[in-house]
């Protein structure tokens, strides 16, 4: 799946994006600029599509967790989560009981999904813990042995970081590198989702060559920003050599 990354709290990017043909979507709500108001109104402009409708969590909070999911988000990347037991407490609440915790109520959900939401949510609403520490790197293995949990996102950038090293989630750093196709394999052994960011369609391609199978090649603020300075750049260049 090719999946956008929307930072911009504003329903006609997320629509616009969403007509561009993504397989999916994900709302950051960590480091984005959106609210839960905003985060609606988007995911009711992605719906006008058939991309699926993704959210980042702000934190491992349940409330938040079902928060994300009664407005109709058909999936929950989950930010630091360094333990088997915070990803059993980030699990349980994307299910309802007695696969979980998840309370009765999904006010939006109900409307998007159909009147059998309850009967099928289950096993349809994917919850990806981030792997983007040390310490989760440590306990990778039982991470993935969680019930209920569907797959990870590894978060290079702050993997990079909490590893001590220089380059900021850069695939080039072999010591990197080497960390990222180790939880690869063993999230591949576990037949689980593997979600990461790609700097670019050739890094896309080896991650799709690793195993990765939710690659995230865009995000919003970042290719406005780049489009607008190309422009820029491109007009002014040709202006100086109008004689």
């Amino acid at each position: 799946m090719i999946n956008g990354w929307l930072t911009i709290p504003s329903a006609w990017t997320a629509e616009l994006l969403a007509h561009a043909g993504f397989d999916a979507l994900t709302l950051d709500l960590q480091h984005g600029l959106i609210d839960d108001q905003t985060a609606l109104a988007m995911l009711q402009a992605i719906s006008t599509s058939e991309a699926a409708p993704l959210v980042r969590l702000p934190w491992n909070d349940p409330a938040a967790v079902m928060r994300a999911l009664d407005a109709g988000a058909y999936g929950v990347i989950c930010p630091m989560i360094n333990t088997r037991a915070e990803a059993e407490a980030f699990a349980g609440a994307c299910r309802y009981p007695p696969r979980g915790y998840r309370s009765y109520g999904p006010i939006r959900a109900a409307v998007y999904a159909g009147s059998d939401y309850f009967q099928q949510a289950d096993d349809t609403i994917l919850a990806l813990a981030l792997i983007e520490t040390a310490e989760a790197l440590a306990n990778v293995a039982a991470i993935l042995a969680t019930p209920g949990l569907d797959g990870i996102y590894i978060g290079t950038v702050d993997l990079s970081i909490s590893l001590g090293l220089a380059g900021l989630g850069d695939l080039n750093d072999p010591r990197l590198r080497e960390v990222v196709t180790t939880i690869i394999n063993q999230a591949r052994s576990s037949d689980r989702i593997i979600g990461m960011h790609a700097a670019d369609p050739a890094q896309a391609r080896t991650l799709a060559g690793w195993g990765v199978s939710l690659i995230t090649v865009l995000t919003d603020s970042s290719a406005l920003q780049a489009s607008a300075a190309a422009a820029l750049a491109q007009t002014r260049a040709t202006l100086a050599s109008t004689p």
